[in-house]
């Protein structure tokens, strides 16, 4: 077996792909930094190195170190916080408040345990604000879109929406990406929208392959790619989408979105007079956000069955 430092590692990789170190490094750290730990002459943070290894495509597990303690606390934060992330989308507008409460907590450890120049922290902070919003409820279109455009530009500093495939991206960098867009979707701006999911959603398919969490990644911008499609009426390219997201969730094991991806399937189905399919598509949709506690997609499913086809749920 060859063994590796991971600065080398990192090194290699990034000549094979014809990146410069300023190019790989730009947003997450100093040239000098890349150098020293490239030349293995400086130890690397866990999540400066997670981003670089994200941005050439990289998969982590390949890289193993030892966390201090301040570094495990992090982590351990961002993982609790992405769970109330999750419970705050699946629940009813009465739950929200609490888990918001809960999640707004962490962060302000999070916040307190991050370092001025973590610019990575730093981003990961303020796009987890801008899910959970304010106590009254969400932030307007447009404050999310500075707030997050923003976050951006704090590891990519000239980012450009009409140009996405010019930079390499962390996983929570494209994220924010999508957030963008899904910000843009809800303002109407479909047009838009759908020009940064498509550059999104190739970058993605091009460059993330190898990371493991690709087919959970790939599916978040498909699933609001898909919506938004649907919401255009663009029934048919939508449907496609939708199909290709079904079959990444069952290759791959990763049933996040599943639910997701049928009741798109369900709805578009519907618009283009495929009743019975439809009705087949909202029932699967609607089993599936009952077991796995999606009280607001659910009830969202039991509305639009009853609405569009005269259908009661199956229980």
């Amino acid at each position: 077996m060859q063994i590796m430092l991971i600065g080398e590692y990192i090194r290699q990789r990034r000549l094979d792909l014809g990146i410069t170190q300023a190019e790989l490094c730009e947003g997450c750290c100093a040239v000098s930094t890349l150098s020293r730990l490239e030349a293995g002459k400086q130890v690397p943070g866990r999540a400066l190195v997670h981003a670089l290894l994200q941005r050439l495509g990289l998969p982590e597990e390949q890289y193993f170190a030892l966390l201090g303690e301040s570094e495990a606390a992090v982590e351990a934060l961002k993982k609790d916080i992405r769970a109330d992330e999750i419970r705050f989308h699946k629940a009813l507008a009465d739950q929200r408040p609490q888990i918001r409460e809960e999640a707004m907590e962490k962060l302000a450890r999070l916040e307190a345990l991050t370092e001025e120049d973590d610019r990575i922290t730093r981003q990961y902070i303020l796009s987890s604000k801008v899910t959970l919003g304010r106590p009254e409820g969400p932030y307007s279109v447009q404050e999310r879109l500075d707030m997050l455009m923003g976050a951006i530009r704090l590891t990519v500093p000239r980012f450009d929406l009409d140009k996405i495939g010019l930079f390499r991206y962390s996983i929570n960098e494209t994220t924010v990406i999508n957030q963008i867009a899904s910000a843009y979707a809800n303002a109407g701006e479909r047009e838009k929208a759908a020009g940064i999911y498509s550059q999104l959603l190739s970058y993605i398919e091009a460059h993330d392959r190898n990371l493991p969490g690709f087919a959970n990644h790939f599916c978040l911008v498909a699933h609001n790619y898909a919506i938004d499609l649907g919401l255009w009426g663009h029934y048919k390219e939508a449907i496609a989408l939708a199909e290709r997201g079904w079959e990444l969730c069952v290759a791959y094991g990763d049933y996040q979105f599943l639910a997701g991806f049928l009741a798109i399937l369900a709805e578009c189905s519907f618009f283009l007079g495929e009743k019975e399919k439809s009705a087949k598509l909202y029932c699967q949709a609607y089993c599936l956000y009952d077991v796995t506690r999606d009280n607001r997609n659910r009830e969202t499913m039991r509305q639009e069955m009853r609405e569009r086809l005269g259908l009661k749920p199956p229980y």
